[in-house]
């Protein structure tokens, strides 16, 4: 995965916190890194995850392919400005800062709620339910990271959805959901890089 990308995630938050008006062009991070740009797809589903301390900051993304270089400017941004489980990061938070940018694909929906591998696949779910409408995504690495086994990784999907239910009983509700068609649940993959703020700055200070 490309460690340019990442850099240009921290590029735009630094733009637009006013930390550095000279923007520096994410072709310019793949020259610099002697990565090959035309390795990756020109246009994908992606995600742009903000950590600080290692404690989640913000993550938006889109299941849409967008340009890469629009897709990580827009949601490098959304995501430390606009998450609405966070306030916005602010100047004096970015030393402390990381960034994950996920490119998705190979999307797949399954009948069974097992048909996925821990670390290897994001879950997308989307279900109505006494008229109301619920969806809710993890990305490949949060199962993993949270060391969470299938089952509590379907509950904790749940209750990113927002929609109430016992732990106790998620299994059936999954395989009864499934079944009868109201609940749809999608696999999909992901290709991630991660990169700190002080290794962005050893990268950017050989550019300027």
């Amino acid at each position: 995965m490309s460690k340019a990308l990442s850099c240009f995630a921290f590029e735009t938050l630094i733009n637009k916190l006013n930390l550095d008006t000279h923007k520096i062009s994410l072709s310019t991070y793949f020259d610099a890194l002697n990565e090959n740009q035309k390795s990756l797809p020109t246009s994908a589903p992606v995600f742009i995850t903000w950590n600080k301390n290692d404690n989640l900051r913000g993550c938006i993304g889109t299941f849409s392919d967008f340009p890469l270089e629009k897709g990580v400017s827009k949601f490098s941004i959304s995501s430390a400005m606009h998450d609405p489980r966070f306030p916005a990061i602010v100047k004096s938070e970015i030393n402390h800062l990381s960034v994950s940018v996920t490119l998705l694909a190979n999307f797949v929906e399954i009948h069974d709620q097992n048909d996925w591998s821990i670390g290897e696949n994001g879950l997308r779910i989307s279900l109505k339910y006494e008229g109301e409408h619920y969806s809710g995504t993890f990305l490949p690495s949060v199962a993993e990271e949270q060391e969470w086994d299938k089952e509590a990784t379907l509950y904790h999907l749940l209750k990113k959805a927002e929609f109430p239910l016992a732990k106790s009983n998620v299994k059936l509700f999954y395989e009864k959901g499934l079944k009868e068609g109201w609940l749809r649940l999608t696999k999909y993959d992901g290709i991630k890089d991660h990169l700190d703020y002080d290794d962005f700055l050893k990268i950017r200070s050989e550019l300027v």
